[in-house]
């Protein structure tokens, strides 16, 4: 489905009903929209374009290079497909793989790693004083929880992070473009 009116000179993004993936591209689409057109496939051709190209101000973003910009590479590296060296495998959460471990399971797992990493850190994003990627790319498994059964307010830290970063406009109408449920 196209998740945007078809207007020339414009990103078309094509996402099924309720992918999280899309969700993210259309939130990041809807923070750094500029009116050009390019094709890309795969998640993190796609954000890794949309930043460097569209968030010249680094508005979710950190200026290239930055301890902070290798961070939130790191946790986009956690939650994506694609390997990465620098990774441990105990920390990758790839809740969308097909490989016979239950969401739910996989979901309690980055809940309590992002929950400690907001207590150790004590940041309000995770990475650094501002929303970045990196809380974008994790928003919609969270925002998963209340679908698959689970408390999300067992995990405060985690509560009040999420509510932060759905508040913002952007994120709201690329939840909204992709048709994803929220938690409940």
């Amino acid at each position: 489905m196209n998740v945007f009116e078809e207007q020339r000179g414009l990103i078309t993004l094509y996402a099924s009903d309720g992918q999280r993936k899309g969700a993210i591209i259309a939130i990041i689409l809807e923070e750094l929209s500029d009116g050009e057109h390019i094709d890309l496939s795969g998640f993190h051709d796609i954000v890794t374009y949309l930043i460097d190209r569209y968030d010249t101000r680094h508005e979710v973003s950190y200026k290239k290079g930055s301890r902070e910009d290798e961070e939130v590479k790191h946790w986009l590296a956690s939650i994506s497909h694609e390997p990465n060296g620098t990774h441990t495998e105990q920390h990758r959460f790839d809740l969308d793989a097909d490989d016979g471990i239950p969401f739910a399971r996989k979901a309690i797992h980055l809940y309590l790693h992002l929950e400690q990493h907001l207590l150790k850190s004590g940041n309000k994003y995770i990475v650094g004083k501002k929303c970045t990627l990196a809380d974008l790319v994790h928003l919609p498994y969270v925002a998963a929880a209340g679908s698959t059964g689970l408390d999300l307010e067992r995990f405060p830290e985690l509560t009040l992070w999420y509510d932060r970063v759905f508040q913002r406009p952007a994120v709201q109408k690329g939840y909204a473009a992709v048709h994803l449920k929220i938690r409940g």
